[in-house]
C-alpha cells in the first residue's frame, strides 16, 4: 500500500497499514463505504476471502462524491466528464482487471470548503455547470 505525499511523489505504507505479508490479490473496487469522504478498497484474494481495507485516515480534507444520472445519456452518467477547477475526473465503472466500482465521480477538494464552479459534459455533448456547491457531501446530479 502506498500512500500519496502531496508532493508527486508516494510512500510504502504497507507494514502501517497492516499489510506487511506479501499475498496474491486480484481485483480491487473502491468506494467510499462508510461515506466520510475517503475512498475504501474490497480485494479479492487468491486462495482467501475477500478484505475490506478502510482509508480511516485522519485527515481534515473537503471532498464530493457526484452521483451522475443520465436522461438523454446512459443512466449512469457512465463517460461523462467533470471538471473542478484544474481537476478532472470521468464517470467510469471500469478500475482494473477483475473488477468495477460504481460509486460516482470522487474529486478531493484539499481546504476548499465551497466549490465556485463544477462542469459536467454528459455523453450526449450536453453540457451542465453547477455553482456554490458546498463540498463534504455526495451530491446527485440529473442530466438537463
Amino acid at each position: 500500500m502506498f500512500m500519496n505525499t502531496g508532493k508527486g511523489g508516494f510512500v510504502d505504507v504497507s507494514a502501517a497499514a497492516g499489510q506487511d505479508s506479501a499475498r496474491a490479490h486480484r481485483g480491487s473496487a473502491f468506494a467510499d463505504l462508510n461515506r466520510d469522504g475517503k475512498i475504501d478498497v474490497a480485494v479479492s484474494c487468491i486462495g482467501e476471502p475477500a478484505e475490506i481495507w478502510e482509508n480511516s485516515g485522519g485527515d481534515a480534507n473537503h471532498w464530493i462524491i457526484l452521483k451522475l444520472t443520465g436522461v438523454r445519456s446512459n443512466r449512469d452518467g457512465i463517460g461523462a466528464t467533470v471538471r473542478i477547477g484544474n481537476q478532472v475526473n470521468q464517470m467510469t465503472s471500469a478500475v482494473g482487471y477483475a473488477s468495477s466500482s460504481h460509486f460516482g465521480v470522487h474529486f478531493g477538494l484539499g481546504n476548499l470548503a465551497k466549490i465556485p464552479r463544477i462542469e459536467i459534459r454528459w455523453p450526449s455533448g450536453s453540457k451542465q455547470t453547477l455553482t456554490d456547491v458546498k463540498a463534504d457531501q455526495v451530491l446527485a446530479v440529473r442530466e438537463q
